[in-house]
């Protein structure tokens, strides 16, 4: 299920992967590429975005390039998901940070 207003990256659209049941709220943003500062001119770098089956994706968050969020994971309202999150796991914040296990 996909909520209204979810931005899915323009630039490799096809390195996103979504399982089965997974639900992502109004106003997600998931982004496949990022600026690489270390290179002079404009160079992207691409990564590619995995969430697995029946993840949670709270309201306006941002979910960076070159991460995995596991099967069954929560992710909170507003987090912006900067590393992997292991499955069952609740995590929020700016960065994403773990919360709690979650009851499967």
């Amino acid at each position: 299920m996909i909520y209204n207003n979810v931005g899915i990256d323009t630039v490799y659209p096809e390195c996103v992967y979504i399982g089965k049941g997974v639900r992502i709220t109004a106003g997600v943003k998931i982004l496949t590429h990022y600026l690489d500062p270390n290179q002079s001119g404009v160079h992207f770098r691409k990564g590619e975005v995995h969430i697995e089956d029946d993840v949670f994706i709270g309201v306006n968050t941002c979910v960076c390039n070159s991460v995995r969020i596991g099967k069954g994971a929560i992710v909170g309202a507003g987090a912006v998901v900067t590393k992997d999150i292991p499955p069952y796991q609740v995590w929020g914040g700016n960065p994403a940070h773990y919360i709690k296990d979650r009851v499967r």
